[in-house]
Parts: C-alpha cells; sequence; structure tokens
C-alpha cells in the first residue's frame, strides 16, 4: 500500500525527527542481503520546517549521506510519517471490482477530514469474512502538499522518487513474522510514537501520536531541573530502574508512559472489538525502546507478551558488523522496510 508506487530497483529512505536514515538490499522474499546502510544526524526541527533553505539543508544531508554510504542507485521509495497520514478502517458488503472503486472513493471522502482532491490515497483489502463475504478495507492518505513536500526534498538530494509509503506499512513489513500471526507494533521514537496492528503479515490497524521520547526527556529535566541533555543521558542511563537515583527518573517518566500504553491498549481493545481476536504480543520498536526495564514495564501494565522487533532477521550482512548492527537495529524498521518493497 503506497500513496505512489513503483518496482525498480531503489533503496529505502526514512527521514526522522533527528536523523535520517537508508539502506539498500539484493534478493527477495526471505532472502536479502544487505548492500549499504547508514545514518546520519540532523539539525533540531529541520525535518518539520517549510523553509525552502532548510529543505535544500536536508537535501544536502540526504545527497551527503547517499554517497558515503556506497548506495548504487537513485532510485529511492521514502516515508510518509504517520503524523502527516490519515486512515479508515471500513467493512463493506460483497460487490464487484468497479463497484468496490466506487464505494472507496464515496468512503473516502466520507471518512478523511480532507477534501478528496486535496490528497493522494490508496486502499487494501484486509480482511474476507468466509462466511458472509464482507471486506474490510483499510484506507490511506495524505495531502497532496506533503506529498510534493518530500517529493521536492528528494529531488533537491538528486535522487529518483519511485514510491512513498507510510511509516508503518514500512515497519509492519520489517517486523512481522510468520510464527507470529496476530501482533501489536509499538514505535515510540524521538516526537512520535506509532502504532500498528498486523495479522499474518499484513498492516490491519494503524495510529499515530505525538507523545514519545522528547516529552520523556522533558519530564525528566523539568523534574530533576537538568538541562535536556543531561536528562536525556539519565532517561538512557536509568530508564523504568526504581532502585537507581532513588527512583526520580521512573517518577518523571512513568506517568507519561502510561498514556502511551493507554492508547495501545485501547487500539487493542478496538480491533478485538471489530474482528474477534485479542491481542496478547507486542512488537517492541523505536529510539526508546531501548531503556532500562521498558519491556518489563510495559509487559506488567498492559498484560501483554513484550519482544524486542528485529528487521534484520530475513537478512544476511557480514559478520564483523553484526554489533554495530544490533546496536542500531531498533531505528532501521522503516528503512529496512522500505527497502524490501
Amino acid at each position: 500500500m503506497s500513496i505512489l508506487g513503483g518496482n525498480n530497483d531503489h533503496f529505502g529512505l526514512d527521514i526522522g525527527t533527528n536523523h535520517v536514515r537508508l539502506v539498500e538490499l539484493s534478493g527477495g522474499g526471505n532472502k536479502y542481503s544487505l548492500k549499504a546502510y547508514a545514518q546520519a544526524p540532523v539539525p533540531a526541527g529541520i525535518t518539520q520546517s517549510d523553509s525552502k533553505l532548510d529543505q535544500q539543508k536536508l537535501a544536502k544531508i540526504i545527497t551527503d549521506l547517499a554517497k558515503r554510504s556506497g548506495i548504487t542507485t537513485n532510485n529511492v521509495v521514502a516515508a510518509i510519517p504517520g503524523t502527516s497520514v490519515f486512515n479508515a478502517t471500513i467493512k463493506l458488503p460483497p460487490m464487484t471490482k468497479e463497484e468496490l472503486s466506487k464505494a472507496i472513493k464515496y468512503q473516502a471522502e466520507q471518512n478523511i477530514p480532507l477534501k478528496i482532491d486535496e490528497v493522494k490515497y490508496d486502499w487494501r483489502v484486509i480482511k474476507e469474512d468466509p462466511a458472509t463475504k464482507e471486506i474490510t478495507v483499510m484506507i490511506i492518505a495524505a495531502t497532496k502538499s506533503k506529498v510534493n513536500q518530500i517529493i521536492d526534498l528528494l529531488r533537491f538530494a538528486n535522487l529518483n522518487v519511485i514510491a512513498l509509503e507510510t511509516s508503518t506499512v514500512a515497519m509492519a513489513r520489517s517486523l512481522a513474522k510468520p510464527e507470529i500471526p496476530l501482533a501489536m507494533i509499538l514505535d515510540i521514537g524521538a516526537t512520535t510514537t506509532e502504532i500498528a496492528v498486523i495479522e499474518n503479515g499484513t498492516l490491519v490497524q494503524t495510529r499515530s501520536f505525538p507523545l514519545a521520547g522528547y516529552a520523556l526527556t522533558r519530564a525528566i529535566s523539568q523534574q530533576l531541573g537538568l538541562d535536556m541533555a543531561q536528562a536525556e543521558q539519565f532517561k538512557q542511563r536509568f530508564g523504568l530502574s526504581q532502585d537507581k537515583l532513588e527512583g526520580q527518573v521512573y517518577k518523571a517518566i512513568e506517568p507519561l508512559l502510561r498514556n502511551i500504553l493507554d492508547e495501545a491498549v485501547r487500539s487493542a481493545k478496538f480491533y478485538q472489538e471489530q474482528f474477534g481476536s485479542p491481542i496478547t504480543r507486542i512488537i517492541l520498536t523505536g529510539a526508546t525502546s531501548r531503556l532500562p526495564l521498558i519491556n518489563e514495564f510495559i509487559r506488567s501494565y498492559t498484560g501483554m507478551e513484550v519482544m524486542f522487533g528485529n528487521p534484520w532477521t530475513n537478512i544476511s550482512y557480514p559478520s564483523n558488523d553484526n554489533d554495530n548492527i544490533m546496536n542500531v537495529s531498533a531505528e532501521f524498521a522503516t528503512a529496512i522496510g522500505l527497502a524490501m518493497r
């Protein structure tokens, strides 16, 4: 499911809040080989800026990173952040392809809070009831202005855009496991948390909200009287420990993590109400997933099993690079999913 589509050889590009990451793979199916991967930090706020000057600066960062990484193509599949995407999951009675196409347009007009001529949208049948033949469809849309902004940015970087996908679609592709037919991906990034329910490898539910790692750091900064750099260090070092530093870091971030997990629990309940099956496993990813004891906290609060997502599972790479790759595995799920498209 993509806003723009294409099938050429390409690399995946994830433009995050504070880093740009890219991955190029060869192969396909369940056997991929790593050709190139790299990441680079970006100045604060630049990826959210509409300024042409900032976009040109960001384009140069991407160009330099692509050259340094040794990628072999200028074709790129890039991610649209979840906060820029509207989505809706709807149920429809059995109908022909022609009827379905018309129904989707009508449903998009009814469920997307913008004029239909202001967005680009795509859709996918994600379920079909074997008894009633009722179908469940997911519609994903992004504003044309956001799509054009990303395309312009990548053209500044001398790249050929062959597709744009949402970050949750890409993550679902890289983190889904055949042995786990139903799970929730919980991606706690820097400024945004994204929730994606995957069933048999297919994304069936998604949502995004602006509460994530930076908010935790800010809470520590305010409660302990630290600057943001010190607060970030305390967050990474002490995490959810109640024994270290008299539990002060835990006390600062625990209410915010509960808010994040309340959204995850609500999403799980909504899925069960819609489709009848309980979600019992969370696949944890994103930079904030590396906080000490966070998996134990999530397991205790939600009652779900928690596992760390590893997008490198089906990718071969030099063994001497294993430590470097594992150190950044949580941050590369989107870029890898885009490269696997």
